[in-house]
């Protein structure tokens, strides 16, 4: 998936070389998938082949770091966050085990502004690319579909070991199975399930821990109109690793959730969501607003 960054990583920075307590679990505090991201496109495969897109625009905020036990410490600490992914999604004319079959590829543009005790710093440029070879969707019944695929976030992008970066320099290997109900004239309910087993960074020899990442949606059509709530939770589940040895209570949590509204214009769908930080260990508590619009590129003819 697309990648907004933990808005905690320049602070992880500075702390780090100040010799200062840090508030940062993974590798400067960089998170390899930005959780809440999925949002409206939860399971949300077209059962038709052809070539979509989804552009993403996201601006994220946070004023504080959050310590191993969820309380805000006395930094000054403040950040902001610009990108614009393109998520190109290829739906194959051909079914594997009965499933549709999809690839995707995601193209994502950060920039990143921190204010840390004083000293600003801005980075721009690619983050890591995003690719899924094989990814299969079930259809269940009218409205309800199983989806699953294996992410693979490359260490590819704007990294650089000695900096806050808008990039990791490791891979993270990411399955992911998602349910999706969703009534054209009623209910629509989602939760995407995402595991990341992140690699070590060769140029760092540190290894980021590997954690759980729900996305989640619920809301009710009204016609054309949808709205309701979107989210995530993301829990770290094993410690990180630097030189082979554990990195002791660092591992981080956190959860988003917040109002969401989209159209289907036909041709195109538009989906407007705001997510508050509403907890975070070992992080920065952030505020998104999101901007997504879905269209396709490519159609098969005759379907």
């Amino acid at each position: 998936m697309s990648k907004k960054f933990t808005l905690a990583a320049a602070g992880c920075m500075t702390f780090a070389v100040l010799g200062s307590q840090s508030a940062c679990a993974f590798e400067g505090g960089v998170s390899p998938f930005p959780v809440g991201s999925t949002g409206e496109f939860i399971a949300a495969l077209p059962p038709i082949p052809g070539l979509f897109a989804v552009e993403q625009f996201n601006y994220s905020s946070s004023n504080g770091l959050y310590d191993r036990n969820g309380k805000k410490l006395p930094i000054a600490f403040k950040s902001s966050v610009y990108s614009a992914t393109t998520r190109l999604l290829a739906a194959y004319p051909t079914t594997l085990l009965g499933a549709n079959v999809y690839s995707q590829l995601v193209l994502p543009a950060v920039s990143l502004h921190t204010d840390v005790q004083g000293h600003s710093e801005t980075h721009r440029g690619m983050s890591n690319i995003t690719v899924t070879p094989v990814m299969l969707r079930w259809g269940l019944s009218q409205y309800s579909n199983i989806t699953a695929g294996l992410d693979i976030s490359l260490p590819t992008g704007s990294y650089n070991p000695n900096r806050s970066s808008v990039a990791v320099g490791y891979t993270s290997w990411q399955p992911v199975l998602a349910y999706r109900y969703n009534d054209p004239a009623g209910l629509d309910v989602g939760v995407s399930n995402r595991f990341m087993f992140n690699q070590k960074n060769g140029d760092t020899d540190y290894r980021s821990g590997s954690a759980y990442a729900a996305d989640f949606t619920a809301g009710w059509n009204f016609g054309r109109w949808k709205v309701g709530l979107v989210g995530g939770y993301l829990n770290q589940f094993r410690d990180d690793r630097q030189n082979g040895a554990v990195v002791v209570g660092n591992r981080t949590r956190s959860f988003t959730v917040g109002p969401s509204i989209a159209y289907n214009a036909g041709p195109f769908s538009i989906n407007v969501n705001y997510q508050q930080g509403t907890y975070a260990v070992n992080t920065a508590k952030s505020n998104a607003l999101w901007v997504n619009v879905a269209i396709p590129l490519w159609v098969k003819q005759g379907l």
